[in-house]
């Protein structure tokens, strides 16, 4: 039980491994095992080609009310049998909340870089503010770049 229970912990809490540092910037990268054509991407209203392979994830919270706004750029790799996604310049928007100290308004900063928030020490924090930010994301990151296909039905 005692072993259960540190296993369940590391998983809790550990930051998730597709997010990396390169160069003091926070990537996040993935290897889709699929063969279909990433031209279907094009069709997903979030994503914003600037080239074939290249472009920005537009202002989303991924519908997650953890999460503020962010945006951030992506580069597509193909290869015949699968493509590997790689996020990064990740950046949040806070919410423009102005504090008030009397006479002086002061309000956050209009862009936040994730490296800031992530990084602790050279390695990827394993949470801030009580949210393990990599684990929040991951799943958003995975579903927004999955390619998608009707499938229709010969009956």
């Amino acid at each position: 039980m005692k072993y259960l229970l540190i296993l369940l912990s590391f998983t809790l809490y550990g930051q998730n491994p597709n997010f990396i540092i390169q160069d003091n910037i926070v990537k996040w990268q993935f290897v889709y095992p699929d063969s279909l054509d990433i031209n279907y991407l094009k069709s997903n209203p979030n994503l914003e080609f600037k080239t074939e392979l290249t472009g920005y994830v537009k202002r989303t919270n991924f519908n997650n009310k953890k999460l503020n706004d962010q945006v951030s750029e992506f580069i597509i790799e193909k290869k015949s049998d699968r493509y590997r996604v790689t996020i990064f310049n990740i950046k949040i928007i806070p919410q423009k909340i102005a504090f008030s100290f009397g006479e002086v308004t002061s309000l956050p900063a209009d862009i936040i870089s994730i490296e800031s928030v992530l990084i602790k020490n050279n390695q990827i924090r394993k949470s801030y503010l009580g949210y393990n930010l990599s684990e929040i994301l991951h799943p958003h990151y995975l579903n927004l770049f999955l390619i998608k296909t009707e499938y229709k039905d010969e009956w």
